[in-house]
């Protein structure tokens, strides 16, 4: 019956249920699934792929399809999310399906891990040398002098940076690091405390060179635009260091026969050059990665980049950022003494886990909050950190201020280093990292330097405003450096 209601030419349907009746012309008719004319969707066959044999015949009209899941098998299907964009060409399924946890990325991050409890295990050196008879203005400048020795290779090595291939560079500057740790333990017997100058300036070279030469490694392995989530969750290995190092260091003297004697050291230093190895294993045994090449031989050195007004600016707000926080490292258990308290343990573990909060959430903050928003909201947050701290109190503000000031910290490290390598150009990756982490290690000896001398005119309240108030200005820095660069690719400005 149906076909003899069949127009000749016409393709037979699929069989119609028995029950099935003719419908009324005055009743709408329901279309079947098939016969729905589509609304923006691409056949899998009419996308470009390079492995599919060519298409020698036209696809059939949607009427002819009477089983179209047949006709179109399942195949894998690119899902592209807007909150992270996959241009054509990259393998977005292969990518995010591991997300930044690759097993390099891991060995990374215990590799930077490992090298900073070594150069937080160092932080007690000044305590040794007093205990040996130094004077204050000797275990100083073997405090500083590692810092000072990473700026000056920064200023005079950081064009061959992106030379070789990251590995080569890392564990060529780690190398003499690792001597230094060694020459610690040989100078504990040597009567001559200017060996530990030298420890100090063979850990300031990998400091200048290598140390953010790690954090564009990684950056080169990530996944495409998961550079903030990357950076984060590395400067988190650099956090925990800073409060775990010289906890074990103090665990290891109270637990030795003498602690006030200053043989009771071998072990520390003993610990932090088995960190040191550790670290340079994971370096070697990191897949390697090899910078882009510089198109313009002629605009290929540090002067150039330090010629754009951008780089410059941002530098000024990565200088200060840096100075802030030397201020709370190096000036704590001064303050912290001055109020009347004991422990400065308790702001620097309150510090170190609003840090840890912050870093492990920002990837879901950058689902709402845009990059550029987030350097002076951080900004702003440590400015109002230095503003209560200098209120005094007890250890609830020393807590409350930790906490604001971690957050704050964790929040403006990975977002403004990323913001600086945004703006220069990909073939200089590693200079920029290496601008970026001079900039911050020069802001820390300057302004510790210089808060020294504050303090004792003004005291700890009106130096600590002022440092709220330099974290202010570095807000409208920053908002200037980002008009003067404009849009557009990198090494805009």
């Amino acid at each position: 019956m149906f076909a003899a209601d069949r127009q000749e030419g016409e393709s037979p349907g699929p069989p119609a249920p028995d029950d099935a009746q003719q419908p009324d012309a005055q009743q709408p008719v329901a279309l079947p699934p098939e016969e729905l004319p589509p609304e923006e969707i691409i056949p899998l066959e009419h996308r470009a792929d390079p492995e599919d044999p060519p298409q020698d015949q036209p696809h059939p009209p949607l009427d002819e399809q009477a089983h179209p899941e047949e006709e179109f098998p399942p195949r894998d299907i690119t899902i592209i999310h807007l909150e992270n964009p996959i241009l054509p060409g990259e393998h977005a399924g292969e990518e995010h399906a591991e997300g930044i946890f690759s097993s390099d990325y891991l060995k990374l991050w215990l590799g930077l891990f490992c090298f900073m409890m070594n150069i937080s295990i160092f932080n007690l050196l000044p305590y040794y040398l007093e205990m040996r008879g130094a004077s204050p203005g000797f275990y100083g400048l073997a405090a500083g002098i590692g810092g000072l020795c990473s700026v000056l290779v920064m200023i005079f090595l950081a064009r061959h940076a992106d030379a070789w291939t990251r590995k080569t560079t890392v564990t060529l500057y780690l190398l003499p690091a690792l001597a230094g740790n060694l020459l610690s333990l040989w100078a504990l017997w040597q009567p001559s405390l200017n060996w530990y100058l030298l420890v100090r300036v063979l850990q300031g070279l990998f400091m200048g060179i290598g140390f953010p030469l790690v954090f564009s490694w990684a950056v080169e392995l990530a996944p495409p635009g998961r550079r903030v989530v990357v950076l984060a969750w590395l400067g988190i290995a650099g956090i925990l260091s800073n409060s775990l190092g010289p906890t074990l260091a103090e665990l290891l003297l109270a637990g030795s026969s003498d602690p006030g004697a200053p043989e009771s050291f071998g072990p520390v230093f003993a610990l932090a050059t088995i960190f040191s190895g550790i670290s340079l294993l994971c370096f070697l045994f990191t897949s390697d990665t090899q910078p882009p090449r510089e198109q313009d031989k002629s605009r290929s050195g540090i002067l150039f980049m330090l010629r754009r007004p951008s780089t410059l600016l941002l530098m000024f707000v990565s200088g200060s950022f840096g100075g802030l926080f030397g201020v709370l490292m190096s000036f704590g258990k001064n303050y912290v003494s001055f109020l009347g308290l004991d422990y400065v343990s308790i702001l620097i573990w309150a510090y170190s886990g609003g840090a840890i909060f912050s870093r492990v959430i920002i990837q879901f903050i950058l689902r709402v909050v845009p990059k550029g928003h987030l350097v002076p909201a951080g900004l702003l947050g440590l400015g109002l950190s230095f503003f209560i701290l200098g209120l005094g109190g007890d250890y609830l503000l020393l807590v409350i201020t930790g906490v604001i000031y971690g957050l704050s910290h964790g929040i403006l490290y990975p977002t403004l280093f990323s913001g600086f390598l945004d703006m220069q150009r990909p073939s200089e990756a590693g200079r920029a990292a290496i601008l970026h982490q001079g900039a911050f290690s020069t802001g820390f000896g300057i302004l510790t330097m210089v808060g020294g001398s504050i303090i004792s005119v003004a005291g700890f309240s009106v130096f600590f405003s002022m440092l709220g108030a330099l974290a202010g200005a570095c807000i409208f820095v920053y908002i200037l450096a980002e008009r003067v660069a404009g849009p557009g690719p990198r090494g805009r400005s």
